[in-house]
């Protein structure tokens, strides 16, 4: 019976030995999420084996998509920053993290080794709770100027406001913004985006200028606050109309054959510069072989009707400043860059033609 007792004893023994030593084995790391004084906090502990750790939080539907081959990849490209310390119901507001009310979201951790490789995903899933007022976040703002492509806003938080983030829009097009972009660049509401577009987090007061805009349009300038417990406010919008650009007068471009480079193995290229005049609101430009331009398809009218059809899918269709355009091109082809320009009350200008053949290959 002693015997059979010690038997016992050692496979118990050996079991719990097996499991320690497989526990110590894993290159991961323990977490949980829960809500401490109104703040979702983290609790992490790293096993022996880790000996670091990146994180990221997305909602969870989003995180439901994202395997754990992918997560490792996409940490890798953007060079996630990586911790090293165990940590005990810190702020997710201190790694960035900043959540909606009553919203489910997941946690997605990813373990590294002593050599650096990657180990295991811990995905820790957690809803969080009704918004709880902590002091009075608010922002508020001044439209600095407004041109025909860029508007300045300064914009000043108050103390109760922890961080903010900055976006622009055209008008209506937020959510639309989200049905088009969301799931490829892991966001499923139009906070999440804001937050992900604005590229940097602002926690005092910051004069923001936004460059590149399309003259003539209404644009939606976003502001979304957070408050110290990382939950995301409401987001305000400042209204702005760009400027008209060009005058009543003829529209027109002048163009300028410039560099033919490039080389075998990354392609040719021909540089045309397009430089429209102060009556032009926006212009459109091409090249096209002479053999294309001659077809009985083409010609002047089929340029002209190209060029005055709209592309709203292609953010280079129109442009509004000087166009230094890098073309592919061949050797010893001979090419016509063309170039239409509308003024400020729409009326199209002529069509503007350069013929230029290519240098021979060397």
């Amino acid at each position: 019976m002693k015997k059979v007792i010690n038997i016992v004893t050692m496979l118990v023994l050996a079991l719990v030995a097996s499991h320690a030593s497989a526990a110590d084995d894993r290159v991961a790391a323990d977490i949980t999420v829960k809500p401490v004084n109104g703040a979702m906090s983290l609790t992490l502990k790293k096993t022996a084996a880790c000996t670091s750790y990146s994180m990221i939080m997305f909602t969870s539907d989003i995180a439901a998509l994202i395997s754990d081959g992918t997560l490792a990849q996409y940490l890798s490209s953007q060079k996630a920053k990586k911790y090293t310390t165990d940590v005990q119901n810190k702020k997710l507001l201190d790694f960035g993290f900043v959540v909606l009310p009553e919203k489910e979201y997941t946690l997605l951790t990813l373990a590294y080794g002593k050599d650096g490789t990657p180990g295991l995903v811990t995905r820790t899933p957690f809803t969080t709770p009704e918004r709880v007022a902590v002091g009075h976040p608010k922002m508020t703002w001044e439209i600095v100027s407004v041109g025909p492509d860029s508007a300045v806003v300064k914009f000043i938080p108050n103390a109760d406001v922890a961080g903010f983030a900055l976006c622009q829009f055209e008008k209506g097009a937020i959510e639309k913004s989200v049905e088009q972009y969301g799931r490829q660049l892991g966001f499923s509401n139009a906070y999440d985006m804001i937050k992900h577009f604005s590229g940097k987090n602002y926690t005092a007061e910051r004069t923001n200028t936004w460059r590149d805009m399309i003259p003539n349009t209404d644009y939606e300038l976003c502001v979304l606050p957070w408050d110290k417990n990382g939950v995301y406010q409401d987001i305000e919008k400042v209204n702005v109309t760009t400027k008209k650009l060009g005058g009543a007068g003829e529209a027109s471009v002048d163009i300028k054959i410039g560099e033919f480079g490039g080389n075998e193995s990354t392609g040719y290229f021909q540089i045309v510069t397009y430089t429209p005049n102060d009556q032009a609101a926006l212009h459109r430009d091409i090249i096209i072989t002479e053999e294309a331009f001659n077809k009985s398809d083409m010609g002047e009218a089929g340029v002209i009707k190209m060029l005055q059809t709209d592309a709203p899918n292609d953010p280079f269709w129109n442009q509004y400043k000087v166009d230094k355009a890098q073309w592919n091109a061949e050797h010893n082809t001979t090419y016509i860059a063309c170039s239409m320009a509308k003024n400020a009350e729409g009326v199209w200008g002529k069509l503007q033609q350069v013929k230029f053949t290519t240098p021979a290959k060397p």
